[in-house]
């Protein structure tokens, strides 16, 4: 596991790095430099374990497995900070989704959250998130529609972390009016930031349905 630790000598550490000077540079402050898409702690273990073998380690080796995460979280803060020294701000502060704030954002996910329950999210992965969320100044998380009923009650626990995004799994995703819900629990607690491809009549729904205080749409409609 302790392989799996970054080094400021880690080559692709210094590609990243390195392409990330080269977009400042051609931005010359006329835009502001996002960061790239980076792995959370459960999709860096499930990269390094495979899919599988993660689920047999929460139950046989849980110990171990926790060891792992931290590892990852280690990683994603240690690359992410390195990311963002690397990036001057813009305007005093950066962006994400389009977004700006007057501070460090980082931007961090969990895909691989499908392979979990509630609970085993709530033992594993939420000490990392915290930890992710206590190194920024605004930090906010990537989820899908898809997980998100797995994840949404632990991540509104977390008093650091921002706002909440969703990408919508059209065509594969639970229906909007199956969403709401959520929707609106999360739109009460914290920033929503919803992405994706959605019906007029879904749209419409969410429009007056949701607060727009926190509340960012980047959508396009399908027919």
């Amino acid at each position: 596991m302790e392989r799996l630790r970054v080094t400021s000598d880690n080559l692709w550490l210094n590609r990243l790095l390195e392409i990330t000077h080269l977009l400042v540079e051609r931005a010359g402050e006329r835009y502001p430099v996002c960061q790239p898409l980076l792995r959370g702690p459960i999709d860096i273990a499930s990269a390094a374990l495979g899919d599988e073998p993660i689920c047999w380690a929460m139950a046989d080796e849980p110990v171990q497995f926790k060891a792992l995460l931290e590892v990852c979280t280690d990683v994603f803060i240690t690359v992410a900070k390195a990311w963002c020294a690397a990036s001057p701000p813009f305007q005093n502060g950066y962006c994400e989704y389009g977004i700006w704030a007057p501070g460090t954002v980082v931007r961090t996910q969990c895909d691989n959250a499908a392979l979990l329950s509630p609970q085993t999210y709530r033992d594993f992965l939420l000490p990392c998130d915290e930890q992710i969320c206590a190194a920024f100044d605004y930090p906010l998380i990537h989820t899908h529609s898809g997980v998100l009923h797995i994840v949404v009650d632990a991540l509104l626990e977390l008093e650091r972390l921002r706002a909440i995004q969703v990408s919508l799994d059209y065509p594969a995703q639970p229906p909007v009016t199956t969403l709401l819900p959520i929707f609106q629990k999360i739109n009460k607690e914290k920033p929503l930031i919803i992405t994706g491809a959605l019906t007029e009549e879904e749209l419409n729904l969410l429009l007056n349905t949701l607060s727009p205080r926190g509340l960012c749409l980047q959508v396009g409609i399908h027919n």
